[in-house]
């Protein structure tokens, strides 16, 4: 960075990173100081890394990836899910047996009484326990503490099955005006490419995967009311083209994916 030279580094250790950047912080202030070339530096988290550094975000975050059922004020289960109860233990570390004291504190014992007096064959609950790494005992220890009750335990190591994790992503566009034209160059339905690239399929056109277009040319910040209203018909694709009118002002775009997903984009006529 003294030299003035561009360059990348990288670390999957997030303290190290964070040390590095402090290190960065400190250099970037002496040259500033100095008045000398400042290239600058930006910190990018891949691989869903930075989803997880706030406990109370992360939850949240997998709630919605995983399709659980949210509970609110239950102090045992974070949610439902298929018919199983759902635990998410703290994902900034692996889970220990340590980790499952407070579960195994909180469980309505008095329901798996009775639940086991009516229906002694049937499992009494069956809970899924979510983790970001675990210690490979936790499910047998979890067991052994609980066998006088026939609990039927899942664990889901995001870790190890991430590839079932699927976090929503906000849609991107780009929209361009040019000759009095309202121009979408491109359409990136990002919940909807990444199912399409599991299933393998390929995309030619970005229209393919929009189900409508729609524009309201004098927006009021408030309510859309949209006067272009372009609509996929049967083997036909939106035109992504539109004249933009004489007495347009303030411009709001809306476009509808194959998954009912929507992107929303203002756009003020001086611009």
């Amino acid at each position: 960075m003294k030299l003035g030279r561009k360059f990348i580094g990288a670390d999957i250790n997030l303290g190290a990173i964070q040390t590095t950047t402090k290190r960065l912080i400190n250099v970037a202030n002496e040259l500033k100081e100095d008045n000398e070339k400042y290239t600058g530096f930006e910190v990018y988290n891949v691989n869903n890394y930075d989803f997880f550094r706030n406990p109370v975000e992360a939850k949240d975050l997998l709630i919605d990836a995983l399709g659980i059922q949210k509970f609110d004020g239950n102090n045992v289960y974070d949610g439902e899910l298929d018919g199983r109860m759902i635990k998410i233990m703290p994902v900034n570390r692996i889970t220990t047996k340590s980790d499952l004291e407070e579960l195994k504190a909180n469980l309505p014992y008095q329901k798996f009484e009775k639940r086991k007096a009516e229906n002694p064959l049937d499992p009494v609950e069956r809970i899924t326990i979510v983790c970001m790494g675990h210690e490979p005992d936790v499910k047998p220890s979890l067991e052994q503490d609980l066998n006088n009750y026939n609990i039927d335990i899942e664990i889901l190591d995001i870790l190890k099955d991430k590839s079932d994790l699927q976090f929503k992503r906000d849609s991107e566009a780009v929209i361009d005006i040019e000759e009095n034209k309202l121009i979408i160059k491109e359409f990136y339905p990002m919940n909807l490419l990444q199912k399409l690239s599991l299933q393998k399929e390929y995309i030619e056109d970005w229209k393919q995967m929009v189900e409508s277009v729609m524009i309201d040319w004098n927006y009021d910040g408030a309510v859309m009311e949209p006067k272009e209203i372009d609509i996929a018909e049967k083997n036909e694709l939106v035109k992504g083209e539109y004249d933009i009118p004489e007495n347009a002002t303030n411009i709001k775009i809306k476009i509808t994916d194959l998954l009912s997903e929507t992107y929303e984009k203002e756009i003020k006529i001086n611009e």
